[in-house]
């Protein structure tokens, strides 16, 4: 079922940073260093996972 989180853009130094929720970290075993590929449409951005493990 989706869900739906707030997130927090913040900065450091010259570049934005969005902050995730640590429930969709630890979902999808992200971790410190990850890459992840964000698709931006005219209705939204978009960072497409597979379930349980993350595209890196």
């Amino acid at each position: 079922m989706p869900t739906k989180h707030t997130v927090t853009i913040t900065s450091m130094g010259s570049s934005s940073i969005i902050v995730l929720p640590k429930p969709v970290v630890d979902g999808f075993n992200l971790t410190k260093g990850n890459r992840l590929e964000m698709i931006v449409k005219d209705d939204g951005i978009y960072i497409p996972l597979g379930q349980g493990k993350s595209k890196i």
